[in-house]
């Protein structure tokens, strides 16, 4: 385990003494102690959900033909699903305390883990590209609701390009203005959350209002069926189930990497919130996506032109007091887009970066690389053009993460039966190397889990391609891996068990002894490991004679690996 790793809990060896309490103390002190964490968690989870992200996503299914209540139906089916994936894998990082990068050693071995993150990686900064584009049209209409000749700024890029000289320059600068927020730990922006977990319903609720008082005695015709309404039957169940993959895929990243964030949970237990707050918090927000998006689109008889907010805040430039909230307006979701990349992107993709190459890059160096060749590197305007393209893309990379992330869920509940050695972890050749690095097991998981939905992904990129009813499969197509990746992946442990990374203790801890760490080790890094300890009993016995006992977890002492 490098050095590096493990300074964070070297501290962890001092002696610690803690009083006995009542049972009756410590059922209340535990009570409090879950109601805090489900209040900041779903504070936390409401502060991310609110973003234009999350509004285009159900907005698109709109365009596609459903009615509002339908696309919000869709949502709160593919949050259902992906809560559950992510509660597993965010209990697994609040249990064991590691990031993903980590994590997925158990899974995939040391080296074979490299291609997972190396995956989300690449997704986080495609995601960081989309949603600074994104940020970059509000930028523009911040700028026209000042100056409106702004609008009018010559043009020299090429029409086939999809993107103007205006929308590259207010790319430039959301990139500026994003930039320096990269370099202030979240923990240091939170006043920062709160304004945009209170400003975003407001605008939300105001675009709401807006849409249905210009559609007027419409409304009630683009509510139950709208002008391009999609034809009943199979074609229907088709776009419905289209949409929950979709709404899946939104999710698919945060599905993997989870637990760089549940590691500093005190308790696994904060992490059952997330199985309400996630499909709960992300409905209410498509309400009035769906219904703004719906009414609109009956008003100018179109159906994608306002799957983006910025496509309706561009409505309100008739007027000072027009421009007036879309300066604002514009202002809040562009704070929402900065506040979005920092969390769930930027400092994941340096997290990764980190594991991939830590001898060159840190989180600093990561997030750098994140802002500038994440940023760059990549065509957004490309993926927002429209909203199928905007669906397309993300229905297409889930098919390899969804799999994934459920994967490490069911290697940790399953078939190591909670029973991980952190410190194995970080051993190059320890008990998760398997073969030469790699874990055959899950990767031929993987692909049978991948091939089923590798026609349906070309069929959507390029209608033209015939792929005839395989179609069906790439619908569901979450649903679907998922499934053959775990069968797949419990009859090989089942008949080709890797016995070496089975273990009878969990090395989850700290505690005074270990059996898999050897006396050289913990003279090298200064601390003492173990696992759980059979012999002790419960969380009230506290810990006697200066030693850890069971409850002196990494959690409780807010020291993450």
């Amino acid at each position: 385990m490098p050095i590096s790793s493990t300074s964070s809990v070297i501290s962890a060896s001092i002696p610690i003494n803690r009083p006995r309490a009542s049972s009756l103390h410590c059922g209340a002190k535990r009570a409090a102690e879950l109601m805090r964490n489900i209040h900041v968690r779903t504070a936390d989870w409401f502060s991310d959900l609110m973003n234009p992200g999350q509004w285009a996503t159900v907005s698109s299914f709109v365009a596609m033909g459903l009615t509002w209540w339908e696309s919000c139906l869709a949502i709160f089916v593919g949050g259902v699903l992906v809560s559950i994936v992510i509660t597993a894998n965010a209990y697994v990082g609040a249990e064991i305390h590691t990031p993903f990068a980590v994590t997925s050693r158990s899974v995939y071995g040391y080296w074979g883990s490299k291609f997972v993150v190396f995956s989300r990686m690449v997704i986080a900064c495609f995601w960081l590209s989309i949603n600074s584009w994104s940020g970059g049209i509000f930028v523009s209409l911040m700028i026209e609701a000042i100056w409106p000749q702004y609008a009018r700024l010559h043009n020299s890029i090429p029409a086939g390009q999809g993107a103007t000289s205006r929308d590259f320059l207010s790319f430039f600068l959301f990139w500026l203005l994003q930039a320096p927020f990269a370099f202030i730990h979240p923990s240091k922006l939170k006043w920062v959350f709160n304004i945009k977990a209170i400003l975003v319903p407001v605008v939300a609720v105001g675009t709401l209002i807006y849409a249905v008082k210009k559609a007027g005695p419409l409304t009630s015709e683009a509510l139950s069926s709208p002008p391009n309404r999609v034809g009943p039957g199979i074609p229907r169940f088709i776009a419905f189930m289209y949409s929950v993959t979709s709404c899946q895929g939104t999710w698919a990243t945060l599905s993997l990497n989870i637990g760089d964030f549940s590691r500093y949970c005190k308790t696994p237990r904060a992490t059952y919130v997330q199985l309400v707050a996630i499909p709960f918090l992300i409905s209410i927000l498509s309400i009035f996506a769906a219904i703004s998006a719906s009414c609109l689109n009956t008003v100018y008889n179109t159906t994608d032109t306002f799957y983006q907010p910025y496509g309706i805040v561009a409505l309100w430039n008739t007027s000072a007091g027009g421009r007036a909230a879309m300066f604002l307006a514009s202002l809040v979701w562009a704070l929402s887009n900065v506040t979005t990349n920092i969390t769930a992107n930027s400092i994941s993709a340096a997290n990764d970066m980190t594991s991939l190459a830590p001898k060159y890059i840190n989180i600093r160096r990561g997030q750098m690389i994140a802002i500038t060749v994440g940023v760059w590197g990549f065509a957004p305007w490309k993926v927002l053009a429209s909203a199928a393209n905007f669906l397309t893309f993300m229905a297409s990379y889930s098919i390899v993460l969804a799999p994934i992330a459920a994967l490490m869920a069911i290697d940790f509940f399953v078939v190591k039966k909670r029973k991980i050695d952190i410190y194995e972890l970080y051993k190059p050749d320890g008990i998760y190397y398997f073969s030469k690095g790699w874990n055959w097991r899950s990767y031929v998981a993987l692909v049978c889990a991948i091939a089923p939905n590798i026609p349906g992904m070309a069929n959507a990129i390029n209608a033209k391609i015939e792929i005839g009813n395989i179609r069906y499969v790439y619908m569901v197509s979450n649903i679907v891996g998922d499934f053959i990746a775990i069968v797949v992946y419990l009859v090989l442990n089942k008949f080709f068990p890797a016995r070496e990374a089975q273990i009878e203790v969990a090395v989850h801890d700290l505690y005074p002894s270990s059996p898999s760490v050897s006396e050289t080790e913990r003279g090298q890094y200064g601390v003492q490991y173990a696992g759980s300890n059979p012999s002790e009993e419960t969380e009230e016995k506290g810990s006697e004679g200066g030693s850890l006992g069971p409850a002196v977890g990494l959690g409780e002492m807010k020291r993450p690996i």
